[in-house]
């Protein structure tokens, strides 16, 4: 008996025993390399995160950046939760005629008129400013994305497959490792020494050394008047309240508008407690999943866009009442066709890219960046690639972006305005203290991939790992098609599906996960790209 006493004290306080760990999920192994010597050289999650960013900008030029934007979700060792907005806006020069089909010669895709101001520069800094652990200086941060792109990296049979198919788009400005096209090797080592110029810059002048002088300078003369210098000088990273909702015990945090995935996220969260999902994933709970879905997404494009220019709150759409009765009309064996005043169809991306940081303190961030299409607008100057996330406005409402999604006035174009987005960085806060960093690219797709992990993780007791590795479904309504991952269901599935009323489309893959935890590091190792994890476990 005193045995079993014993053991069962020392299970009661393994956690505390064994010590915190550190775990670190990226879309490159360089860069979570990077996090990982920020962390061993002492470090906190924030430190790591600002050095990941301009690693990922050299080694994953299709969606890593200087010249695009993002969301950064943080939740301290404290307990502190924060949101940063570093989306891009829109400059002085555009307007919601812009993009209208009399301007036929102006693209929200490609050329210079398809960019955003950037703010993933703005955004690092004010991520280190307010919760660096000081231990490292901004240069000292910088300077492992300096030496990748200054002596080079050997680039995987990923990125070189990429650049073969859309070096074609690339438009290079003087002499850059882009432009002239040639046929790129796996192995061949990519130096990119105009972009070491302008990180050498940035570490030793922080953000003014981007969005002033010469480099702010570069971009004007490069934008034929898109951009004028007040809409650099000005451009600001805003932190915002997180949403904050209960999920079986667990805190979710998640982020605000502009970004739409916090509130759709945790919409189909409590729709999910409110409806008969059971026990594990049946052909029931995929159709009640894409019956949420399109109800979310309808939300979505109706009333989110940036907050300045919002008449519905965030807070409104998540309130449990309103939920309730939102969602409570879905039929629990028969697909209901959304009313919408558009129909089209789709295109699906991966052009984001997300990374999770879970430092050995509880210190938790989860980033979301991002050029929209694969390489942005295709436009390179000083040394990166510029986004076209201009595309994310509804550039004519009503009618459909390059990821399908409907959007109306609320999301118009008008002038320092920032874009709507579907990234969803997540931390799931448990009772005794774990935690749990979430997130993935895939445009449309970011929203229901992302609950799609919290239900089998949460609800179904999965691993984390098998959550992420779990192929996914996506739903939003318009078009009006359940989309599933190869090999997602069975033929029998997809036969009471299509009884059910639902049109079934299958797509290569859903995204691209990177989730850590307090017990494992969960990079998506299943599907195409370089995903990488990390995990350490510290006995104290």
């Amino acid at each position: 008996m005193k045995h079993l006493l014993f053991a069962g004290i020392c299970l009661a306080f393994l956690p505390r025993l064994l010590g915190q760990s550190e775990a670190v999920a990226t879309a490159h192994p360089l860069a979570t390399i990077v996090a990982a010597d920020i962390l061993a050289q002492g470090g906190n999650a924030y430190d790591a995160a600002v050095a990941t960013h301009f690693a990922l900008a050299v080694v994953l030029p299709r969606a890593g950046n200087l010249g695009g934007g993002g969301f950064a979700l943080v939740h301290s060792a404290s307990g502190e939760a924060a949101a940063l907005d570093f989306r891009e806006t829109a400059p002085q020069a555009a307007s919601r005629e812009t993009y209208l089909p009399s301007y036929e010669t102006i693209s929200s895709l490609r050329g210079i008129a398809a960019s955003g101001v950037p703010g993933s520069v703005a955004g690092m800094w004010e991520l280190y400013a307010r919760f660096s652990s000081k231990s490292l200086s901004w240069p000292e941060l910088l300077q492992p994305a300096i030496l990748l792109a200054d002596t080079g990296f050997q680039i995987t049979p990923f990125l070189a497959g990429l650049l073969n198919r859309f070096q074609e788009d690339f438009s290079g400005v003087g002499e850059g490792p882009f432009w002239p096209p040639h046929e790129w090797q796996p192995g061949e080592r990519l130096t990119q020494h105009a972009l070491a110029e302008t990180l050498k810059d940035i570490a030793l002048g922080g953000p003014e050394a981007f969005y002033q002088g010469i480099h702010a300078a570069r971009l004007v003369e490069w934008s034929e008047g898109w951009f004028a210098p007040e809409d650099l000088g000005t451009y600001r990273a805003i932190w915002r309240e997180p949403l904050r909702a209960p999920y079986r015990g667990y805190q979710v945090f998640s982020m605000p508008p502009p970004s739409s995935g916090g509130v759709a996220l945790i919409q189909l969260l409590q729709a999910s407690e409110m409806l008969p999902l059971g026990r594990r994933w049946t052909t029931e709970s995929m159709h009640l999943f894409a019956e949420m879905a399109q109800i979310a997404y309808q939300d979505r494009a109706q009333y989110l866009g940036d907050p300045a220019y919002m008449e519905v709150p965030a807070w409104a759409l998540v309130d449990s009442a309103y939920v309730a009765g939102r969602f409570g009309q879905i039929h629990a064996q028969k697909h209901q066709a959304p009313e919408w005043e558009q129909s089209h169809e789709a295109i699906e991306s991966y052009e984001t890219t997300h990374y999770s940081i879970l430092d050995s303190a509880g210190n938790a961030v989860a980033v979301t960046t991002t050029l929209n299409g694969l390489f942005g607008s295709g436009q390179w100057v000083d040394g990166f690639f510029m986004n076209n996330e201009m595309d994310d406005f509804a550039t004519q409402p009503g009618v459909p972006n390059q990821f399908g999604l409907i959007g109306y006035d609320v999301n118009a174009v008008a002038p320092g305005k920032r874009m709507l987005s579907s990234m969803t960085p997540t931390i799931l806060c448990a009772p005794n203290g774990d935690k749990t960093v979430l997130g993935t690219p895939g445009g449309s797709t970011i929203i229901t991939n992302v609950f799609q992990v919290i239900l089998h993780y949460v609800r179904y007791g999965e691993s984390l790992q098998a959550a992420v590795d779990r192929k996914k479904l996506h739903a939003q309504g318009l078009p009006e098609v359940l989309y599933y991952e190869e090999g997602a269901l069975t033929k029998r599935q997809m036969k009471d599906l299509q009884r059910r009323g639902h049109r079934l489309e299958a797509w290569k893959q859903i995204g691209r996960f990177q989730g850590v935890s307090t017990r494992a590091a969960a990079p998506d190792r299943l599907r195409s790209g370089d995903s990488k994890g990390h995990f350490k476990r510290y006995v104290r």
